[in-house]
């Protein structure tokens, strides 16, 4: 049995802050608490909602993408652990499984069985209107948590709900300075958070709202139910990474050609305001250089947003190099901060994005509707 090391686990709380201003921070915590209790790996995990929120350690990530994947979450055994984390701050397996349950429910046979995992430990936490789990996932061999390692995990409960309402508050805060800068030249704007609810917008976007482009009960809609399928699918992770852009057709002006972009990485999104921005495009306004979007909306420099369409277009990173003059170490920096700063991790992704910046305007140049 592994245990609980004291001295490492002193050093947690203080570590949090980190987070707050460098959200990629949050993986490491999550490596020092598994480590520091003797665990297996941990997870980082929104649980008042169904929603794909977490965070994990390299160990537990395959059984993250299982969790949402398979169902898993529809059926977990220790949604039973909710009512004691709310009024306690923590639960584990023996407080609501049996050894007949263990041997038999297919949550512990069937979902952590196959990775060696056995038994969990989960601490919880209100931020704002979110409530959080973080979980510790032990196997069999490291056992299970005793009471005195219970009531060291509890002292992690205050930095974690003041490091999770800072970095909220952080958000908010660059969102709306996203949407602001928007505004300073001229482009609309509009934030939706993870549900896909229209959470800011710019006054741009707001003299773009009508009959044919509205906000009910806080959802953007349009007309054609088709569009508004479109937008509905921004609420889940797949839907905004799928969709580039799409176009709002109106009866008496110019369509309006919408573009998609997927705000931040993982870690940034556990406790994003937005999770997507929209920035819109009308034939007499044009559409805006995609490098000036990602300057704007991901705060790339000048340089790393030129060398972010270099990329999309097709160049290697020793082709950039020698076209923008610069050694190949400081493009290979410039890619690992555009990669942090936009959230993706490979360069298809990033294809992905800037293609969707760089759509010509046939959409918003076709005939309106009649």
């Amino acid at each position: 049995m592994a245990g609980l090391h004291h001295d490492s686990f002193s050093k947690l709380a203080p570590s949090l802050e980190r987070s707050v201003l460098d959200p990629s921070h949050w993986p490491v915590f999550l490596e020092n608490v598994a480590r520091a209790t003797g665990s297996e790996g941990s997870v980082l995990i929104r649980i008042d909602e169904v929603a794909e929120a977490t965070i994990s350690t390299p160990s537990v990530t395959e059984l993250t993408d299982r969790y949402f994947s398979e169902d898993w979450h529809t059926i977990d055994h220790r949604l039973a652990a909710i009512p004691l984390m709310r009024d306690r701050g923590i639960s584990v397996d023996q407080d609501f499984t049996t050894r007949e349950e263990f041997e038999r429910l297919p949550y512990y046979q069937d979902f952590l069985g196959p990775h060696g995992l056995r038994w969990f430990a989960g601490v919880g936490f209100q931020s704002e209107r979110a409530f959080w789990c973080l979980s510790l996932q032990r196997t069999p061999r490291e056992g299970f948590f005793e009471p005195h390692e219970q009531a060291r995990l509890l002292e992690l409960v205050p930095a974690l709900r003041r490091t999770a309402l800072l970095t909220s508050a952080v958000e908010r805060a660059r969102a709306a300075g996203m949407t602001d800068a928007f505004d300073l030249v001229g482009r609309a704007a509009m934030i939706l958070d993870g549900d896909g609810r229209a959470v800011r917008w710019n006054e741009s976007f707001a003299g773009l709202l009508d009959a044919d482009l509205r906000i009910a009960k806080g959802r953007l809609v349009t007309r054609d139910a088709s569009t508004n399928a479109r937008i509905e699918s921004l609420s889940n992770e797949r839907g905004r990474y799928g969709v580039t852009a799409f176009a709002v057709r109106r009866r008496d002006q110019p369509p309006i050609v919408i573009h998609v972009l997927p705000l931040g990485g993982e870690t940034r999104r556990a406790f994003a305001y937005g999770t997507t921005l929209l920035v819109a495009c009308t034939p007499e306004i044009g559409p805006m250089p995609a490098a000036s979007v990602l300057q704007t909306a991901y705060g790339l420099t000048k340089a790393e947003a030129r060398l972010a369409v270099a990329l999309a277009e097709g160049e290697s990173m020793a082709e950039a190099s020698q076209r923008f003059a610069v050694a190949y170490s400081t493009t290979r920096t410039q890619v690992q901060s555009i990669f942090a700063k936009t959230g993706v991790s490979r360069q298809v992704d990033l294809v992905r994005l800037v293609f969707g910046l760089s759509l010509n305007q046939q959409i918003s140049q076709s005939p309106k509707r009649d």
